[in-house]
């Protein structure tokens, strides 16, 4: 009977569409996408910059977590070889040479025979240290690394199970569900550009007046044909100190049939009609933005967006909610598509 059960809930899992989730605990933060794929940031205590410990794990059965450690060119400055690992004082193993030029923020691999044990050290423990030699390079805080990794064992559907990182069980493998597909979504067939004009009709620049819009937006607005009879305008609205913010448009070449267009999300229809830092490629049908969360592009969110011929649709979405210094390479994807 509980073999049953545990059965017709792995179904249920299957059936059920995943969703991108996030949640910071401590000082971790960990995140998973719409096919399960979770990642997990460890970071130094008292706010300290450049220096992350990131677990990834992709979503089927048999997928092992994949442990690293991310340093900062100057905090790792004179490092060339592998690294000590301590938690609470004692050594748990070492990690593999470093990856990257030593003037570039480089990662330290723990190799996937010694990460179940580290992981399994880091649940119970407090801080892991990692040294060169008898020099402590970093210091990265275990603080909420118990309850997220937990957290990511849930999300994965691995609760209860031997395949789980922190919360394990009795259960096989054979019950961790298939992950979900990621969604095919088809962008239409690109058009020729031909007769555009990138100044636009009264009517377009008349239904972004209640968006408040700087009147000396120093980019000019764009014109992308998306079929015959719809055109894309990206309007800049305002400028920040790196950033610019565009009102979206759709009308037809003669400035007709005039409507802001729509990206989805939350907030009102002026908030879904705007886009930081957009771009549209006409020979692919997408819409692609990037808001950078400060100056540094340590933190912030890139989105794309396919046309359809109906409707712009979220293809992809990568972020990082917390600002530590990070490389952008350490965005995280939070949706996917085919």
């Amino acid at each position: 009977m509980l073999r049953a059960a545990v059965l017709l809930l792995g179904l249920l899992a299957m059936a059920a569409p995943a969703r991108a989730e996030d949640v910071a605990i401590k000082d971790w933060w960990v995140a998973c996408d719409n096919v399960r794929v979770c990642t997990a940031y460890g970071f130094p205590p008292e706010d300290a910059y450049g220096v992350v410990l990131r677990v990834r794990r992709e979503a089927e059965a048999e997928a092992a977590a994949e442990l690293d450690l991310g340093i900062d060119a100057e905090t790792a400055k004179g490092v060339s070889g592998p690294l000590t690992l301590s938690i609470d004082g004692k050594v748990v193993t070492r990690t593999e040479a470093p990856e990257g030029a030593a003037d570039e923020y480089r990662t330290w691999s723990i190799s996937p025979a010694k990460t179940p044990a580290l992981l399994a050290a880091m649940a119970r423990g407090d801080a892991l240290e990692a040294k060169d030699g008898q020099r402590t390079v970093v210091t990265v805080s275990l603080a909420g690394a118990s309850a997220s990794l937990r957290w990511m064992d849930d999300r994965q559907l691995r609760a209860g199970g031997v395949t789980a990182l922190v919360a394990k069980g009795a259960m096989p493998a054979s019950v961790v569900p298939a992950p979900p597909v990621a969604p095919l979504i088809r962008a239409a067939k690109p058009v020729s550009q031909d007769g555009l004009t990138d100044i636009p009709p009264p009517a377009v620049l008349a239904r972004i007046k209640p968006l408040d819009c700087q009147a000396d937006a120093p980019e000019d607005p764009s014109s992308n044909r998306l079929a015959p009879g719809v055109v894309l305008w990206v309007i800049p609205c305002w400028v920040g100190a790196y950033q610019i913010s565009s009102a979206l448009v759709l009308a037809d070449e003669k400035g007709g049939h005039v409507r802001l267009a729509d990206l989805g999300g939350d907030g009102g229809p002026d908030d879904r009609a705007t886009a930081t830092n957009a771009n549209y490629d006409t020979d692919h049908q997408k819409l692609y933005t990037y808001a950078k969360g400060r100056g540094l592009a340590d933190c912030g969110q890139a989105t794309t967006y396919a046309w359809t011929g109906k409707a712009f649709i979220l293809t992809e979405r990568a972020e990082l909610q917390i600002c530590r210094g990070l490389p952008e390479d350490y965005w995280v994807t939070m949706f996917r598509s085919r």
